[in-house]
């Protein structure tokens, strides 16, 4: 330990930045990784340096952090890019490392998840989206598989992932309530599980075609052209998609996530003997998080008010999928 750093008074920035540090638990220090990144420890005003970027984590680095009883350290802002990167190459370790508490998962698990999704949403080549985050979304699912099928894994998620209108955290809060859901009843199937949770996550990327200011009136104010054009995004996010490998449920996931039982959702209008038990899944765990979520002129409602919203819609949604979502939820603690 050497170098200090003055203490910031910065605030919460969504990365737990102070100043121009942010807040990782001492379990993400993984023995026999090199960080990218160095990491600082919080001593009365000042931030000390703890181990250089570059260096290899070891034994001693945790049993010196636990005899210290540390609860967090910190990285400099600038280094958030490889911090992630970190995250997302050593996830799996973590995941299934029962000596970590699930608190502390579910944060790596997020904090992983949320920078990766955005840059697929914010950062994407034109028309199309960068291959490398495709790959690296399909691993980042195929590795959570095991920790989002968890009850605790979802209660100390709900925490992390329900806040905030970005088009990347509401795909991710889809995808995680849309894993859980299927876990319920597809136990064998790995495959199906990847390509629906990636279909769950990107499903909304189409409305990043399309101006933004439509998604942030109400829709009593939009023309019927203007609604028409909102009712595109479906068949965008596909044209996004199409120069990415994506399995055939995955693209189904995208294209018919406003479908229902009924058949009057869009795009094409089929009710529910056409459209496979994921895609169902998908549009209801997607009309749950967007309820809880609200957005731009549009309140969140509490999980009960939400589940209450969607049992209304008489015909809309599979009874046994709304059973199941409910009963998850409820495991979870969260309705």
């Amino acid at each position: 330990m050497g170098a200090t750093i003055p203490a910031g008074n910065g605030g919460d920035t969504g990365k737990q930045t102070m100043g121009s540090l942010f807040k990782v638990s001492p379990y993400m220090v993984i023995p026999s990784r090199v960080g990218g990144f160095s990491l600082f420890l919080k001593q009365e005003d000042a931030y000390v340096l703890y181990a250089e970027k570059g260096e290899l984590f070891t034994e001693a680095h945790k049993e010196r952090l636990a005899r210290l009883g540390v609860d967090h350290l910190y990285v400099r802002a600038e280094d958030y890019r490889n911090y992630a990167g970190y995250l997302q190459e050593n996830l799996l370790d973590i995941m299934d490392d029962e000596a970590v508490p699930v608190r502390e998962r579910a944060r790596a698990w997020n904090d992983a998840t949320v920078s990766l999704a955005r840059e697929a949403f914010e950062t994407r080549l034109p028309k199309t989206m960068d291959k490398r985050s495709f790959a690296r979304i399909r691993a980042l699912i195929t590795n959570s598989l095991r920790f989002l099928a968890r009850e605790d894994a979802l209660r100390e998620l709900s925490r992390f992932i329900s806040e905030g209108s970005d088009l990347y955290k509401h795909g991710i809060g889809v995808m995680v309530l849309t894993v859980s859901v299927l876990s319920s009843y597809v136990k064998e199937d790995a495959e199906l599980m990847v390509a629906v949770g990636m279909g769950a996550m990107l499903h909304d990327i189409g409305k990043l075609e399309l101006p933004p200011e439509l998604f942030a009136r109400r829709t009593d104010t939009l023309s019927q052209a203007e609604q028409d054009m909102i009712r595109s995004h479906p068949a965008l996010g596909v044209g996004v998609c199409s120069s990415l490998p994506l399995p055939q449920e995955a693209l189904q996931c995208i294209l018919f996530h406003h479908e229902r039982e009924d058949g009057s959702g869009y795009p094409s209008g089929a009710s529910g003997e056409l459209l496979p038990s994921y895609v169902k899944v998908v549009a209801l765990c997607n009309d749950y998080d967007s309820l809880v979520r609200g957005g731009p002129n549009r309140k969140s409602l509490s999980p009960f008010e939400a589940l209450t919203r969607i049992k209304s819609r008489r015909g809309g949604v599979e009874p046994e999928l709304l059973k199941r979502l409910i009963a998850i939820l409820s495991k979870a603690q969260i309705a």
